[in-house]
């Protein structure tokens, strides 16, 4: 796979990657106005989150497990030392609907963490990232 990142002006940036997709990205630490894109650290986090929900919709699907929503909260910890690496992940999955079941939620996203997320194979080299699953009735 290539990628290209692109300089755009001061601390702002976009990449893509294949898929021809641009993304913005810039710096989080910003005096003089908020921010316009993600940093890419968040991205990080987004990725893995971004990883792990497609896992989890597509085993889902393959068990013919129907829900009306789903999202993932995640929270991470990062060192005090540079270069300030994650050092602990947290991820809720969050499913929203009627009579779900506990069990084949919690092992798609352990399949997920175990299996198939190629983005938190990597990140969990570095960070421990640990998960789980909350069920709001609809």
């Amino acid at each position: 796979m290539k990628a290209l990142v692109k300089w755009n002006s001061e601390m702002s940036f976009q990449g893509k990657a294949e898929s021809g997709v641009w993304v913005p990205m810039g710096s989080s630490k910003t005096e003089t106005e908020p921010p316009k894109a993600a940093s890419p650290m968040e991205l990080l986090l987004i990725s893995l989150g971004g990883c792990t929900a497609m896992d989890i919709v597509w085993i889902l699907q393959k068990k013919r497990i129907t829900f009306d929503d789903f999202w993932i909260e995640i929270e991470a910890e990062r060192t005090d030392q540079h270069p300030k690496v994650y050092s602990s992940i947290h991820m809720k999955f969050i499913f929203v609907g009627k009579d779900l079941k506990p069990e084949p939620l919690e092992q798609a996203a352990k399949l997920s963490a175990e299996k198939y997320c190629l983005v938190g194979a990597m990140v969990g080299k570095v960070a421990k990232i640990t998960h789980e699953v909350e069920i709001r009735e609809k």
